[in-house]
């Protein structure tokens, strides 16, 4: 029992230091997306693609230098089929014949000439490096706008939270002088249970977004990498706007900006020269190689003393028959260029709508907050006359309740407005790859 509770409070202090937000500390958005970007899978994925992509390239360089083999062997044969290589020096000593032999050999072989593959292979290597490094950029900001918009909406759930609170706190004073009323006569007791009636069902709103809240709290802590899930966890507000800011550039400057910042279409054009470069591969594998190449052998026998060779050759190697191969090659790598540049030009054309979709959202929700702002402002007003008018008599009970649940419903809408505002400006973000003023 001892050992298990021991285990307990170490696994607790592992948790609480690797995750603040346990140890009753309020998440922060920041520590949340930057605990996303560490424990996101696809994340880590593209990471080891990176230390994978830049070993190619060293991979690559080292073909300059060309390629030492050693090998060993054993031969045993009938003594009509051996055969020993006739060199000037054999034939001057005579040429000895073993059944059984055994050596070693090295062969060193350089390129010289390859047609540009060396280079070309290079070159390839370092491109698709880029791509990958731009593939993790755009990924590492999909992940933090997916962490802030879960986020936000869950701020935006304790904002409605808090004018549901509000509005109960206001309904339950009514209902406490509508007590006093109808003791005394002034109010019918029907007025009672409509105020009753209202209070439950703002109170089954508050359930309603508390169980949203538990979700969205759960799906934060899943993005996060968190296992054991809190319910309880509490996050530290964002500073609130004091005003909505407009957008300050025409849709056709973002437009631009976004094709000159976008890392995944940069990644794509950098496969279009990728693919151009294939071509040169498959080009440079229709023209002649040279290599130098130098080898060293040694034999030995049991009846004979061991021998050494060594000789240093130019070889030439130039494709004479493939029955089309080499041209096929060539005309594939030839369509693959174009199926890059057709993906570029379909990434434009979905940057392109990605942009007008983001400036739509900042703007319909520049409109939700000010139509909000104007609603609460009047609403306040409205509830006031109409709850002096009830309580004293010469107001209907049904105008002031609809007059607070309008303020209820349009301070939580004015809440919710504004942090949709802020997500869409985080979109547009993530759409440009930049911070939008």
């Amino acid at each position: 029992m001892k050992s298990v509770l021991i285990a307990f409070v170490a696994v607790s202090i592992v948790l609480t230091m690797r995750f603040p937000c346990l140890a009753g500390n309020p998440l922060t958005l920041q520590t949340a997306i930057q605990e996303a970007l560490k424990n996101n899978p696809s994340v880590q994925v593209y990471e080891k693609r990176l230390t994978q992509a830049e070993l190619n390239i060293k991979i690559a360089k080292t073909a300059h230098w060309g390629e030492l083999v050693g090998g060993a062997a054993i031969h045993r044969s009938e003594d009509d089929l051996l055969v020993s290589p006739m060199t000037p020096r054999k034939m001057r000593e005579g040429i000895d014949f073993e059944r059984t032999r055994w050596g070693f050999d090295l062969t060193y072989k350089l390129p010289i000439y390859l047609g540009g593959k060396i280079p070309l292979s290079i070159d390839i290597s370092r491109l698709s490096e880029i791509s990958t490094r731009l593939a993790l950029k755009r990924l590492r900001a999909i992940v933090r706008h997916n962490t802030t918009e879960v986020y936000h909406a869950i701020l935006a759930l304790n904002g409605e939270g808090k004018a549901v609170d509000e509005n109960l706190k206001a309904l339950r004073s009514v209902l406490r002088h509508t007590e006093l009323a109808i003791a005394q006569g002034k109010v019918p007791p029907v007025d009672r249970y409509k105020i009753m009636y209202s209070i439950r069902r703002w109170e089954a709103e508050k359930d309603r977004i508390s169980n949203q809240q538990e979700a969205l709290k759960i799906a934060l802590q899943t993005l996060m990498g968190i296992k054991s899930v809190d319910t309880d966890v509490s996050l530290k507000p964002i500073p609130f706007p004091k005003r909505i800011s407009p957008l300050a550039q025409d849709i056709k400057s973002l437009y631009a900006r976004a094709l000159a910042t976008r890392s995944d279409l940069a990644a794509l054009e950098n496969r279009v020269k990728i693919a151009s470069k294939e071509v040169g591969l498959a080009r440079a594998e229709r023209l002649p190689s040279i290599f130098a190449v130098g080898g060293f052998q040694t034999f030995d026998a049991p009846d004979t003393s061991g021998t050494e060779e060594w000789d240093i050759s130019l070889q030439l190697k130039v494709p004479i028959f493939d029955a089309g191969r080499r041209r096929t090659k060539v005309e594939a790598a030839n369509v693959k260029v174009l199926e890059e540049r057709m993906h570029v030009f379909e990434l434009r054309q979905k940057i392109i709508k990605e942009v007008g979709e983001a400036v739509k959202r900042v703007k319909t929700t520049e409109a939700l907050v000010n139509s909000f702002l104007s609603r609460v402002n009047l609403g306040k007003e409205v509830d006031r006359v109409e709850t002096l008018k009830y309580e004293n008599g010469a107001g209907d009970i049904d105008d002031m309740l609809r007059a607070k649940a309008e303020l209820a419903y349009s301070s939580s809408q004015f809440v919710a407005s504004v942090y949709q505002w802020l997500t869409a400006r985080s979109y547009l973000n993530l759409v440009l790859e930049e911070e939008v003023k």
